[in-house]
């Protein structure tokens, strides 16, 4: 071998080493790898939607408080690794006219790519190339997902035997119909209660008079609920009350004193087949699915480094 050839290999050798030592390995699954930039991109991204629902912007500082959840996060890339892979050996891989429209989608909500970038740079990811990935790996997983969905069938009769096995978890308690007038006085309070008394109409006093502005507008209806709802002196005052009985006398609360009005009462019972049917297919549904997909996990070979992830 010549000087030139050795020297070639070794530089090639040198700069896979290096290569290796900034980006390592942190996670194979079946013969694909997760490095650690491909790690911090998610993760990162990860924090972000995190720290936006708190309504915190981002910082790496804010990331390094989520540092503890990063062995779990590697987890469960892994996880939707092995089924990307599944999702790809089953055929159900992003054609490359997919993720193109679904970046032109995209695109088009901005002005030009400087725009775009602009963008990206801020929801931090670090070119179109990686957002190219991410949405190629999204359109994968969730047209896999989609057909499994497919797939799951359930019965109306194996419905109906579960709903009678699970009853008791569908159990409805007595439930109060009520409606109430807020004032600031007992003095106030005791005002309506003579108004009412001469025949004027509860909902149009409430709509009046009611300092109350969740149900003001709706003529002081509460709607219907079981007992553990209000504070405790609504709620005696309430239970004392016979269906279509206002109280005689200002309820006093923290909130300051209430005319109340009994509508009905709902009888305590359970929740009708027809209504928890919609429910309890999808849970049903949800179950199989979270086997299938742990399934799939379990036969693809998977190592994990986490000791990479400190890497710098």
């Amino acid at each position: 071998m010549k000087l030139k050839e050795v020297l070639v290999l070794l530089l090639l050798a040198l700069t896979s080493m290096a290569m290796a030592q900034t980006d390592p390995v942190v996670a194979t699954v079946g013969k694909s790898s997760i490095t650690k930039s491909q790690f911090d991109l998610q993760f990162r991204l990860f924090v972000r939607d995190a720290l936006q629902q708190r309504g915190q912007p981002y910082s790496p500082e804010a990331e390094e408080a989520f540092a503890q959840f990063r062995p779990q996060y590697l987890e469960r890339m892994a996880r939707d690794q092995a089924i990307i892979l599944a999702a790809e050996g089953a055929g159900f891989a992003a054609k490359d006219a997919a993720v193109d429209e679904a970046i032109e989608e995209v695109k088009a909500q901005f002005e030009n790519e400087e725009e775009l970038n602009k963008a990206l740079d801020e929801a931090g990811i670090p070119s179109l190339g990686a957002y190219r990935r991410l949405v190629y790996e999204a359109l994968t997983y969730n047209s896999y997902l989609e057909n499994l969905i497919k797939r799951l069938q359930t019965s109306n009769p194996a419905l109906r035997i579960l709903y009678l096995v699970s009853k008791p978890q569908f159990a409805v308690p007595i439930r109060y119909c009520s409606s109430h007038i807020l004032v600031g006085t007992a003095q106030e309070a005791n005002q309506v209660i003579m108004r009412l008394g001469k025949g004027e109409k509860f909902a149009d006093l409430a709509q009046e008079l009611s300092q109350d502005p969740g149900s003001k507008n709706e003529g002081g209806d509460l709607g219907c609920e079981p007992r553990g709802t209000f504070v405790a002196p609504f709620e005696l005052a309430l239970a004392a009350l016979k269906p279509g009985e206002i109280s005689k006398t200002p309820v006093r609360t923290e909130f300051g004193f209430h005319v109340i009005l009994l509508s009905k009462v709902e009888a305590a019972g359970f929740q009708p087949f027809d209504q928890v049917k919609e429910g309890l297919d999808q849970a049903v549904k949800n179950s199989a699915l979270q086997k299938v997909l742990d399934n799939i996990v379990s036969r693809t070979p998977t190592k994990l480094f986490p000791e990479n992830l400190q890497t710098k």
